[in-house]
């Protein structure tokens, strides 16, 4: 057993460096698509961004693995705040999920009543109440065209 922890130290001893960095950099260009995402979005429905379209990421740690990405608004001018997610650390497989829901503020009570209404359609279903969840087919990747086609269902929700 002892010969097996050593070899497996002896070999992350040399390649700890590498997988570091590659993992700084999967993180940031991940994050990066996602504010693209929400900063490149032209319809929003009830929810107004504010003008500038900041976005941002909350830090993570890597016990708990997930990357996301921030927009701030109003919905009828209370403020809010959208987060899209990608999810490992809880999810079913190796292969994340990807989320939309909202952060820190709790919508208003017709907005949850549409969220426990929600009827699950193929890969989407609610998320705690404030948003939804996509289990996305790991063979066809395609970031954007998820995170699109979850933000147009969230809006549809929160548009009711």
């Amino acid at each position: 057993m002892e010969s097996e922890l050593n070899k497996f130290l002896a070999e992350g001893m040399k390649k700890y460096k590498e997988a570091s960095r590659l993992m700084v950099l999967f993180g940031k260009t991940i994050e990066k698509e996602l504010q693209d995402i929400l900063k490149n979005r032209k319809e929003w429905g009830p929810f107004k961004p504010e003008k500038t379209k900041e976005t941002k990421s909350t830090k993570y740690w890597h016990e708990y693995p997930a990357l996301n990405a921030e927009i701030k608004g109003t919905i009828k001018d209370k403020q809010y705040t959208i987060r899209i997610g990608i999810i490992w650390y809880d999810s079913k497989d190796e292969y994340p999920y990807y989320t939309v829901q909202f952060a820190y503020e709790k919508p208003n009570n017709s907005i949850i009543d549409n969220f426990i209404s929600y009827e699950p359609k193929g890969n989407l279903e609610n998320l705690n109440d404030i948003g939804l969840k996509m289990y996305p087919d790991p063979n066809d990747f395609n970031l954007k065209r998820d995170f699109n086609l979850l933000l147009d269902e969230f809006i549809k929700i929160i548009s009711k």
